[in-house]
């Protein structure tokens, strides 16, 4: 498992809008493989736990906040490597 401090673009990993998840349009291969730390929301903690990792998951990924006319975005890139 792996924490991200936030969703790979242009794909969608995790929509959490209006206090609700939305992944009706999440990407299939992340789908039952992300969650939120909701009761950290508050904090401003918005990062967000990928599950299983697969070396298809390597790349870059984007974590975009939106909050009514402000917004903030980071981009991490990621690297899976096997056990050895």
């Amino acid at each position: 498992d792996m924490v991200l401090p936030c969703s790979l673009q242009p794909n969608i990993i995790h929509l959490y809008e209006d206090y609700k998840d939305r992944n009706e349009e999440q990407t299939e291969s992340y789908r039952g493989r992300t969650a939120l730390f909701k009761e950290e929301l508050k904090k401003g903690n918005a990062s967000l736990k990928l599950s299983a990792l697969q070396p298809s998951d390597d790349g870059a990924y984007k974590c975009f906040i939106q909050y009514r006319s402000q917004y903030d975005d980071a981009t991490l890139y990621v690297e899976v490597k096997g056990e050895r």
